[in-house]
């Protein structure tokens, strides 16, 4: 298998002993997506240059990297101590836990997404028909990592090849130990939905989530105790919708599901990361009140 390899850059003095505020554990810092770490104290004009900062090294991987690549200082390891951990998911549904300062080293944990006694594989790009992404399609969103139950939380596609029949193609969420990569709470959970309308791909009243056709666009998200992920289309490939979906971190159990488009033709979530869409499209439910969305044109909500 032909290896990829991933560049690391970061400043040497910025990762020692109590660099705490260094974890990066969503897509681009904060559920803002600001991109800014804005609580920065150690790097300054003065010593970010070529002598101090810029790339530590490279490590192995054996797929295409999208997604954004997370860390967390002083993690413990079972049988391994404690280290400062990069994590990188990849297309070929594989996820890595490196040593960020070793990059020579081999992972401290790797696992595959892939279940073998079910023959899962990648999605081939020309089963997608969008050629951004070659040759293979697995996990393309940004992972999140929950700090308090120590959890990275992943979106993985793969498929079912027949010779004889359709393939089958799925996505589904993990939930990994970040100590481990071992799944926790009973996942993967399948990813699948369904609600009432006659938009683009309908049959019989109902549109059903289409793993093949919707593409995880954006970075995983959670707040407020909830997991969100969220779907557009891949080259606007037909039929997609925009799905934006909530699930219980601690079960995997669907909480909601939006679909913006059931009644009407294809719309993609493909907002920056999208978590500023969370907070001002629409309203998720409490434990008791309704939800609701507040979208111009047509919209189908269903409560789980």
């Amino acid at each position: 298998m032909k290896l990829t390899r991933v560049a690391w850059g970061f400043a040497t003095l910025a990762l020692g002993t109590g660099s705490a505020a260094a974890q990066v554990t969503t897509s681009q810092y904060d559920n803002l997506r600001t991109g800014a770490t804005l609580k920065e104290k150690v790097l300054t004009p003065q010593n970010v240059n070529e002598k101090q900062f810029g790339k530590l090294g490279t490590f192995q991987v054996d797929g295409a990297v999208y997604a954004e690549p997370l860390f967390l200082p002083a993690v413990e390891i079972p049988g391994k101590g404690k280290h400062d951990v990069l994590f990188v998911a990849t297309e070929h549904d594989s996820v890595y836990a490196f040593d960020a300062h070793r990059p020579n080293d081999p992972p401290l944990w790797h696992v595959s997404l892939l279940d073998k006694k079910r023959a899962e594989e990648t999605v081939p790009a020309r089963d997608v028909e969008c050629p951004f992404i070659q040759p293979e399609v697995g996990i393309t969103s940004t992972p999140v990592i929950d700090l308090r139950s120590g959890t990275l939380y992943v979106l993985a596609r793969t498929m079912i090849g027949h010779l004889l029949q359709d393939n089958q193609y799925f996505q589904f969420l993990h939930a990994l130990a970040i100590t481990t990569g071992a799944e926790k709470s009973g996942g993967p959970k399948q990813i699948a939905a369904s609600v009432q309308g006659r938009g683009d791909g309908s049959k019989n009243g109902q549109v059903q989530f289409n793993p093949l056709r919707e593409n995880p666009r954006a970075a995983l998200l959670l707040a407020n105790n909830t997991l969100y992920l969220t779907w557009g289309s891949s080259c606007d490939v037909d039929p997609y919708h925009g799905w934006v979906m909530a699930y219980d971190p601690q079960a995997l159990a669907q909480k909601a599901v939006l679909n913006v488009t059931a009644a009407k033709g294809a719309y993609g979530q493909a907002t920056r990361g999208w978590a500023r869409m969370q907070m001002a499209a629409f309203t998720w439910p409490s434990a008791t009140g309704p939800l609701t969305a507040r979208r111009e044109g047509e919209t189908t909500v269903t409560r789980c």
